[in-house]
This record gives C-alpha cells, structure tokens and sequence, in this order.
C-alpha cells in the first residue's frame, strides 16, 4: 500500500480554510501545520495513503487545485508494496512506463492552459 507526507503551502489567507479541505479526503492525515508570518505562508504536514499509487495522485491533484494552494512537494514515499504487486502481475499499471510523449502533451496542455482536469476542478 503506498504512502507519503507532503508539505501543502499555501498562501496565508487561505492556509486554514485549506486545511479544513483535507481533513474531509479519504486517506489524508495531517500531521501538522504552521503559518509563517514572514513568508505569507501556511504549511500543512500530511500523509497519504492509498491502495495505488494512481489514487494517490488523485488525491494529491485534488489538494494541488484548491484555491489558495501554492504547492503540494513531496517529502518522502514508500510504494514497494505495489512494485512487488507490479512484479508479481497482481497490478498492472495504467501507465508502465511508456507515457513520455502524453506527459508532454499533457505538460503542453497545462503551459497553455488547456488542461481539461484544471477546468473541472480535479
């Protein structure tokens, strides 16, 4: 099962409503948060865990579009659990490794504001 901590930074306005967001995610803990009078900003500890790493992205997409949200950094992850399921073809990913060319359309996409995701709020 994976799991990792992040660092959510937002701006200081809006750390606690933020805050308030990710307690209702299934799967998130905060472990703590600070506002920094200094940088404007407000620093959500939290830890995710999730069956798969592709429901872990969703979560951490979800967090990364909330208003106020500057930037969700990844601390530390573990997901050895789902490579051993990968390697034993318990899993098989959606993606195996061959989808360069559609992250960079993708990245392209986003550039230019066309990201479909960022559009429905995901």
């Amino acid at each position: 099962m994976p799991i990792a901590s992040f660092v959510v930074s937002t701006d200081g306005e809006n750390g606690p409503k933020v805050e308030e967001e990710i307690k209702k995610l299934p799967g998130v803990e905060i472990y703590g948060s600070e506002f920094k009078k200094d940088e404007n900003a407000y620093h959500i500890i939290i830890v995710i865990e999730s069956e798969t790493f592709d429901d872990m992205e969703k979560v951490e997409r979800q967090i990364r579009y909330m208003d106020g949200v500057l930037n969700v950094a990844l601390a530390y992850g573990y997901f050895e659990d789902e490579y051993e399921k990968i390697e034993k073809g318990e899993i098989i990913p959606t993606n195996p490794f061959h989808g360069l060319k559609r992250a960079e359309k993708d990245a392209e996409k986003m550039w230019f504001g066309d990201d479909e995701d960022e559009k429905k709020g995901h």
